[in-house]
């Protein structure tokens, strides 16, 4: 089959483009890539870590692939803009994976030291990989609740705090704050930091998964958010990703991340929402995940290729 493959293009619809190969495939892409729908559309609308500062980010970042009708097959993305990067194909293109990581070699190998994830079900890959001096690195789990069956309940909170959803408090500014201390160990956000999360949240809230009523926080009985995490929806599969898990750096060991968490199962199992997938990838986050009742677990792969 004639193929070819281009940059992604923000002004040609290639948004839309990956995510129906994601959609329209839900239960083959599980087995042959780490990468969602929620995690796609993530890619596009939150400005995290050096993407605002790249011109042109995207389309340094995304590399596709179409089959001889010009129908999207493939895609190489990289999610960080740096090193790392993820090979999502539909069924029956498997054969363009070694031209795909061909590329990357020589595309982003500059970058540094090339990482690349993979499912435990891609023994071909890894084959692949391996050949082109790719080696394992380290893994990370992924848990997936059947909704259809019953959940843990909610555990009780401490007196005075509340789980709450975006959808009825709407209070982005506490929730700005508990992120930066969560996940860059910030304290205290200037005004100026604060407008600039701002912007970026409600810019990412237009993203196609996001759904206020399962955004969700643990408050304090002050006001203060002090965990929460983010259900971010695919609803034509029926399924949805719990991501942004966060704890506040002073209530850490009082179970309130394991409880927003499953109050976010019962939230997409009221939705009507058949699956959830949660990600850990350090170990105390997959000892938590690993606790809360999931009836499955996918071990994935992280091969790197060092430079030197």
């Amino acid at each position: 089959m004639n193929t070819t493959h281009r940059p992604y293009s923000q002004a040609l619809g290639d948004l839309d483009r990956l995510c129906r190969l994601l959609v329209d495939y839900p239960d083959p892409m599980r087995r042959r890539s780490t990468w969602s729908l929620g995690r796609l559309v993530d890619w596009q609308y939150g400005f995290w870590g050096r993407k605002p500062d790249i011109p042109d980010f995207w389309g340094q970042n995304a590399e596709l692939w179409f089959d001889g009708f010009g129908e999207l097959a493939t895609f190489c993305i990289s999610e960080g803009g740096g090193a790392d990067f993820e090979l999502v194909y539909a069924p029956g293109h498997r054969f363009l994976l070694e031209e795909m990581v061909d590329w990357a070699i020589a595309s982003w190998g500059k970058r540094g030291d090339l990482e690349v994830e993979i499912t435990e079900h891609q023994i071909h890959e890894a084959a692949m990989l391996t050949g082109r001096g790719f080696r394992l690195d380290r893994t990370f789990c992924t848990q997936i609740f059947d909704l259809s069956q019953p959940i843990a309940p909610v555990p009780a909170l401490e007196p005075g705090f509340e789980i709450v959803s975006m959808s009825g408090y709407g209070d982005y500014v506490n929730q700005a704050r508990l992120r930066a201390n969560a996940f860059q160990k910030i304290m205290e956000l200037s005004e100026e930091q604060l407008a600039e999360r701002m912007r970026s949240t409600l810019y990412s809230h237009t993203g196609q998964t996001y759904h206020a009523p399962a955004d969700l926080c643990v408050a304090a009985p002050d006001g203060r958010f002090v965990a929460g995490c983010e259900g971010l929806i695919d609803g034509r599969n029926c399924q949805a990703e719990i991501e942004r898990v966060v704890s506040h750096s002073e209530f850490r060991r009082r179970g309130f991340a394991r409880a927003v968490i499953i109050a976010c199962l019962h939230k997409l199992r009221e939705m009507g929402l058949e699956r959830a997938y949660v990600s850990g990838y350090s170990e105390a986050a997959i000892g938590l995940y690993s606790s809360l009742g999931a009836r499955w677990q996918n071990t994935n792969r992280i091969y790197k290729r060092t430079t030197s």
